[in-house]
């Protein structure tokens, strides 16, 4: 799954764009991934929930423990706490939505925890307005349409909302984001809240611990400084152990060695990395 040559690259593509400013508290970027190729195999790295829209092909995802899951037309991928595989039949036009950690304690009233690793069809979650939004961008799949379309159906969804708790996701963002190797007690100092409360809001919010959460994040962290660094020392920091303990970390969280994430990234990898130059983009999704 590693580098395949200039025409299969150039037959894959995916532009960021951002959300509306009132929608930039919820949700970090829109993506159009475009693939025109009778089939294609991918690697994306551990990241927040998505929702995304299947404009044209199939697919599946393949997950760390080994399930496979047919993607739904329209699918709300819950926050995945290792790297993900994807398998589509095209040519493949897809509109995506990340969303963040507050986006998700507004939209969804269950615990992101039990979509964390799993796909599911959105329209059990946010109802038929989805599918019309998803027919209306088949039916004219200019970039400009389809953002006009998501921003209307997302302002629709978050009108109804519930207030998150931005107090929490606030602080979480900024200590999943600060320090090379959060820990987990400088997050429950900063809340002011007891251990067992912190677990159940990151749950609750994250689909995840905040160990986890911290190890997801400092791997992560450490690949964005690995685009950029000569050896696997200036991107990891103090925040590993050793190197075995850095590259084991490295590939469960973006499903490529460091080797292999700087001398052959998967054409996926390669692009999502474009996604820094969106100016709008929140600092946690510049790691995941």
């Amino acid at each position: 799954m590693g580098n395949r040559g200039s025409g299969y690259d150039q037959a894959v593509s995916l532009r960021y764009f951002a959300p509306a400013p009132d929608l930039r508290r919820h949700l970090s970027a829109y993506y159009i991934f475009r693939a025109d190729l009778p089939q294609m195999a991918d690697l994306v790295r551990a990241d927040t929930a998505q929702l995304r829209f299947m404009i044209s092909g199939a697919g599946s995802y393949g997950f760390g423990d080994g399930r496979v899951i047919g993607a739904p037309e329209i699918s709300l991928l819950g926050p995945t706490t290792a790297a993900t595989r994807f398998d589509v039949v095209g040519p493949v036009l897809v509109f995506g939505v990340g969303i963040l950690p507050a986006g998700w304690a507004s939209l969804v009233e269950d615990d992101a925890s039990l979509f964390a690793d799993l796909v599911v069809d959105a329209v059990d979650v946010f109802g038929g307005m989805l599918e019309d939004a998803l027919d209306a961008m088949r039916f004219d799949d200019r970039p400009s349409r389809m953002i006009a379309v998501v921003d209307a159906i997302m302002r629709g969804l978050l009108a109804d909302a519930a207030d998150a708790p931005y107090w929490f996701t606030h602080l979480t963002d900024r200590w999943l984001t600060d320090a090379l190797s959060p820990a987990v007690d400088t997050l429950v100092k900063a809340t002011g809240v007891s251990g067992r409360q912190v677990e159940r809001l990151a749950r609750r919010i994250y689909g995840a611990p905040p160990k986890l959460l911290a190890r997801k994040y400092r791997a992560l962290r450490a690949a964005a400084r690995f685009v950029n660094s000569t050896h696997w020392a200036d991107a990891a920091g103090d925040a590993f152990y050793d190197q075995s303990h850095f590259i084991r970390e490295f590939k469960t969280f973006t499903g490529l060695t460091p080797l292999q994430f700087q001398r052959t990234p998967t054409p996926v990898t390669k692009l999502t990395l474009e996604r820094g130059k969106l100016s709008t983009l929140p600092r946690l999704t510049l790691l995941s």
